[in-house]
């Protein structure tokens, strides 16, 4: 299975999609890249900018309907 078929089959469900999950479960290694071929790919995925408990930003990823 491709990381684009891995990573909108996780968005699909409504996982939470990060870079760290992304690693951590091998859906992708380069999610910025794989993100972006799904865009081209016709799909709307836009970033969410999520904050962590220590004051960190980071971003995932959610797919709109």
């Amino acid at each position: 299975m491709s990381a684009e078929s891995k990573v909108l089959r996780a968005l699909r469900k409504r996982n939470r999609v990060t870079l760290k999950t992304a690693i951590e479960r091998g859906w992708a290694e380069n999610l910025t890249a794989t993100i972006s071929r799904l865009r081209k790919m016709g799909h709307d995925i836009v970033p969410v900018m999520a904050r962590t408990p220590e004051g960190e930003t980071y971003t995932r990823y959610r797919l709109m309907a």
